[in-house]
């Protein structure tokens, strides 16, 4: 059986001389018709943390769908590539990535690369870079937890940027018109600075409690870095996992049900007994999702337990703790009593989603 690849990333397996001709007369005769090699448009992702707040016009919500099934099986279309190294390279696969002086830093870490500028330090880049390891390969067995949600990723050109708000303005401004422009999705940036408000604990929220004793640091690249992630799985599994607002995925009606309802956009008053309470207007409904799936998520996985961080109930300068305005949940053992819906859909349906915390500590050998 031979190999035949029509653009970088898609090969097809044909058997005899006679189809392998018939099917590369075909390719050829597509690609002069549609004028291009690779693939359609991918739409980039700008703004400071704006998750890519995708709004989808759709009015019709469906029954939820209480029967539970196994997915099936989790494969992919591509070879998944090596264990990362995190060695810090100076160039980018993408001829244009290498055309800028705004990021000069990359990370391979299976194929999504983190970037970064010349002065963001290498302790941030890599921390990054092993967050979005173990994003990945979460058991960090060497071997992608979910192959079809890493394929998702790498072909869809995401990116991790660690930058500052005027590297992502000057980055987009110096690669108008170029492949990088369409090429690129970010979904989320993780940033450094004393203006950029993002929080970073190396070496983990659970090492900084183990020492001090106390509630720590959060870390904002558990946040971002899963903004980032979790498109593989909302493109990926749609009928468990996605973010239209036609109310047709396990993850939308779970929402709903934690919000009191349906709102395609953000309400002034949630009903009494929500607990999710989102309150930006940004994003639409499909901002609301991503938000929603990051906090199961990290709920899920313990990151949010108050004896880590106090990034679920905080206390204020007088000594009086408050529970997050947003999110109502703030232990794994809470999000199974009282989100019965999220809870079952990260752990009863068979899909290999994070189940531990990422330190930045990733520590499978190539």
């Amino acid at each position: 059986m031979d190999e035949l690849c029509i653009s970088d990333q898609r090969c097809l397996f044909v058997g005899g001389d006679g189809v392998k001709r018939s099917v590369i007369i075909l390719c050829v005769v597509c690609l002069v018709l549609a004028g291009c090699v690779g693939g359609g448009e991918i739409v980039t992702d700008r703004g400071h943390s704006d998750h890519d707040h995708g709004d989808e016009d759709h009015e019709d919500h469906g029954e939820e769908d209480t029967k539970k099934e196994v997915p099936k099986e989790q494969v992919s279309s591509i070879i998944a590539p090596g264990v990362p190294t995190f060695e810090i390279l100076s160039e980018h696969p993408r001829k244009c990535m290498n055309d800028n002086e705004v990021v000069t830093k990359f990370v391979d870490v299976f194929g999504v690369y983190v970037i970064a500028p010349e002065d963001a330090t290498d302790e941030y880049v890599l921390h990054t870079a092993n967050v979005l390891a173990q994003y990945i390969d979460n058991d960090e067995d060497g071997v992608p937890d979910d192959p079809k949600v890493l394929d998702i990723l790498v072909e869809g050109g995401f990116v991790a940027p660690v930058w500052k708000s005027d590297d992502r303005d000057k980055f987009w401004e110096a690669n108008r018109g170029t492949p990088c422009e369409n090429g690129l999705r970010t979904a989320a940036s993780v940033y450094y600075g004393s203006d950029s408000g993002d929080n970073w604990a190396i070496g983990g929220i659970e090492k900084s409690y183990e020492e001090k004793g106390v509630p720590g640091p959060w870390d904002t690249n558990i946040e971002e870095i899963w903004h980032i992630v979790s498109y593989g799985w909302y493109e990926a599994y749609p009928e468990y996992f996605g973010d239209r607002e036609d109310r047709s995925s396990k993850l939308t009606v779970a929402m709903d049900t934690a919000r009191g309802g349906y709102f395609r956009e953000t309400p002034k008053q949630y009903p009494d007994g929500a607990w999710y309470i989102y309150d930006n207007g940004e994003g639409g409904y499909g901002g609301q999702v991503h938000e929603y799936f990051y906090w199961i998520v990290a709920t899920n996985i313990g990151a949010l337990d108050p004896a880590l961080t106090g990034k679920c109930v905080f206390t204020d300068s007088e000594g009086n703790g408050h529970l997050n305005p947003e999110w109502g949940i703030c232990t794994r053992e809470e999000l199974e009593q009282k989100d019965v819906l999220a809870f079952e859909l990260l752990n009863d349906y068979g899909f290999n989603l994070p189940t531990g915390i990422p330190d930045g500590s990733y520590k499978s050998e190539p």
